[in-house]
């Protein structure tokens, strides 16, 4: 069993637990794995948890390539949204658990940091462009797309915590937070990116 067959299998385990609560006879006995397979693939627990969020960060970054082009529309920007929150979905368990991942999870922590900070610079370069293309108005300050970008981020990696605490576990509503953190941009929109914002979400018909 390849590592990647390891980690499909005990990601959903790990979305049952707390960072401080983890043991491993136990998720392995919940995932049906045996030591010889899983210590065949990871030196300990501690490297299965760096190489599944590597994992997340990889499939990340290729979603996020679709935004670090010289064209540019709201469309990619909103399916790349949706994209991230079902990764989200998927690795529930370091969004859970991200504080207290990054306290004592070194490499992950400069994983983490470094994705965000190519993450930003994308944004940032996709609000430009979308400016450009008159998407946008242009920045009424200096720093105002960097704020966008920190706010979406903000907003982006905890909407899930928020959903468990307002809605349930059980009742994960990915679209009502897809619109709602999209709903970022509207401030920034000229008329055309109106035009586009409204088309995207079925608003069309809206005076």
């Amino acid at each position: 069993m390849n590592p990647n067959q390891i980690i499909d299998k005990i990601l959903p385990i790990l979305a049952e637990k707390s960072y401080h609560n983890l043991e491993l006879e136990s998720i392995l006995e919940s995932a049906s794995l045996s030591q010889e397979d899983f210590f065949t693939a990871f030196n300990d627990l501690d490297d299965l948890l760096t190489k599944a969020f590597y994992r997340l960060c990889d499939e990340a970054d290729g979603f996020s390539k679709t935004i670090d082009q010289f064209s540019c529309s709201l469309d990619k920007l909103f399916h790349l949204l949706d994209n991230i929150y079902r990764l989200h979905i998927q690795y529930q368990f370091y969004f859970f658990n991200l504080l207290e991942i990054m306290k004592n999870q070194e490499l992950i922590k400069d994983r983490y940091l470094d994705m965000i900070a190519l993450r930003k610079t994308q944004l940032i370069h996709l609000f430009k462009l979308l400016a450009t293309e008159g998407f946008f108005a242009e920045e009424k300050f200096p720093g105002s797309f960097e704020n966008l970008a920190n706010q979406m981020f903000m907003l982006s990696d905890y909407w899930l915590i928020h959903n468990q605490i307002v809605f349930g576990p059980d009742d994960i509503r990915l679209p009502y937070y897809n619109k709602l953190i999209f709903s970022a941009v509207l401030p920034y929109l000229t008329e055309k990116g109106l035009v586009d914002y409204k088309k995207i979400l079925g608003y069309e018909k809206l005076n």
